[in-house]
């Protein structure tokens, strides 16, 4: 795991087990589900668009973690790379992943959209 997904992942996770983000519940998680989120820190990440992202001020992410249930949990969230902060999170348990994420999530734990 490279660096910058070690960071995301010690940080995002921590913050979930201090229930500091909130959990949300999907029977079935969709990228529509996950885009909606997104699109509300659109400001943030279309400056940032066209930059590769070892540049960008901030990043979107997902975080998935199989949990002992079947389910999945997902973290996911807006990391600002300059203060190496999350600027906001949150986490959610889902039942089943569609094939997008599925595919995005395949070899990797953090995916950076």
């Amino acid at each position: 795991m490279d660096p910058l997904s070690m960071l995301l992942w010690a940080a995002v996770w921590a913050g979930v087990a201090a229930g500091i983000y909130v959990t949300v519940y999907f029977v079935d998680l969709t990228l529509e589900i996950i885009a909606s989120w997104f699109r509300r820190f659109a400001h943030l990440i279309v400056q940032n668009d066209r930059r590769a992202i070892g540049d960008r001020d901030y990043l979107a992410f997902t975080v998935k973690q199989a949990i002992n249930t079947g389910n999945y949990k997902i973290a996911q969230g807006i990391f600002n790379t300059r203060t190496e902060e999350i600027y906001d999170a949150r986490a959610i348990e889902a039942g089943s992943l569609d094939s997008k994420i599925q595919s995005e999530h395949r070899f990797k734990e953090v995916v950076i959209w």
